[in-house]
């Protein structure tokens, strides 16, 4: 199922601007966030294949949950789906009465269990911080690796050299070391890859025997997805055509194509005023994963503290977070803080009020109310 087809399902019974149009914490460049839930009729959970429990865009910008998948989220305290049941007014767009009972009955899903999710969610943005460095410090070129740049050859014959003595000259005057792998594209007069045959070489892997065979060879790599084929190689061609040994690091191309594809999704699907500072070489963070960071820990604190979360922020806090995301504060010094919002967390734990778990017999009879409500 795709948004199109939920929309006109008339099973949609809420949906609000969330992230940080939600938070206060947003700018003219941001995108906005929609989350929603909706609810499938109950003989649709009666059939062998499970309904779908999450649809969203391409994005992420917009996502919808079942009912049943908003129920398990909420019992664990999951800081996003927390927040749904705590936003402004102004950011609800649509609330059906079986949505607005769940928002009545917000506390029940309130437990010491948010010490654990909002400082677990905290921590994963501080890791992001630094991961998403790497792409925009190192950005990939525009055209896709190539399997040749994986490739290295210990040559044997060839390069003009009628044997392996004078061969094995030349290279020494070259300075080249004997059976040393050489990377492909640097070995001037080695020829294409497509004008040679290859054969597996026994208890090795990923190491190849090559045969020249000029026009008439079948190539190394073949076909529309450029697979490395090997072929059996005539006795008599086996010194005759003999060239040397092919080393290609598959694994590695593989793992170079993914870092590719992955950096330019990311390219293409980010937004782009949000790494502006990094680019420019001003912060080495993101400052909006450390944004977030912050704002789950204050989020976190209240809730240990006085029963809900903190939604919409305001005043100093607020002016901070802000601060933040514009990269007024290093690295290390949003670290130490860290470090102090989580003792003062680790502390609320300790002295909390709230419910150190959530009541499972009485969110479970909310359900049963919920489904058999009229929709």
């Amino acid at each position: 199922m795709n948004l199109e087809q939920l929309e006109k399902s008339n099973t949609i019974i809420f949906r609000a601007i969330a992230g940080s149009q939600a938070y206060g914490t947003n700018t003219p460049e941001s995108d906005t966030d929609i989350r929603g839930a909706f609810i499938f009729p109950n003989e649709a959970y009666l059939g062998l294949t499970e309904p779908v429990q999450q649809v969203s865009d391409n994005t992420n910008d917009i996502t919808f949950y079942s009912l049943k998948r908003m129920f398990e989220l909420l019992a664990t305290a999951n800081p996003n789906m927390i927040e749904l049941l705590y936003l402004p007014e102004d950011c609800i767009l649509e609330c059906n009465p079986i949505m607005q009972k769940v928002i009545d009955n917000r506390h029940l899903f309130i437990s010491t269990k948010a010490y654990h999710s909002h400082s677990g969610y905290a921590f994963a943005q501080v890791k992001r911080a630094k991961g998403q460095n790497k792409w925009v410090n190192n950005p990939q070129p525009e055209t896709c690796p190539d399997k040749l740049d994986f490739c290295k050859v210990i040559p044997i014959s060839g390069f003009g050299c009628s044997d392996f003595a004078n061969l094995r000259g030349q290279l020494e005057r070259e300075g080249v070391q004997p059976f040393r792998p050489i990377p492909l594209k640097e070995l001037e007069g080695f020829g294409d890859l497509s004008e040679y045959n290859i054969a597996g070489l026994e208890y090795v892997s990923n190491a190849y025997r090559l045969y020249a065979y000029g026009k008439r060879a079948k190539g190394v790599f073949r076909g529309d997805h450029q697979q490395l084929v090997t072929e059996s190689i005539p006795f008599d061609d086996e010194w005759k055509r003999f060239s040397g040994i092919l080393i290609y690091n598959g694994s590695e191309y593989e793992k170079s194509k993914k870092d590719w594809k992955n950096y330019w999704t990311w390219k293409k699907e980010r937004n782009e005023a949000r790494y502006r500072s990094q680019e420019a070489g001003e912060i080495d963070y993101d400052a909006k994963n450390l944004l977030h960071c912050m704002r789950l820990l204050w989020s976190g604190k209240n809730i240990l503290e006085n029963g809900e979360p903190i939604v919409r922020f305001e005043g100093e806090k607020l002016q901070v977070l802000r601060d933040i995301r514009a990269g007024k504060f290093s690295y290390e010094q949003l670290m130490e803080w860290t470090e102090s919002e989580m003792a003062e967390l680790d502390a609320l734990k300790e002295s909390s009020a709230i419910p150190h778990s959530v009541d499972q017999k009485a969110i479970e009879a909310l359900y049963q109310e919920l489904i058999h409500m009229d929709r």
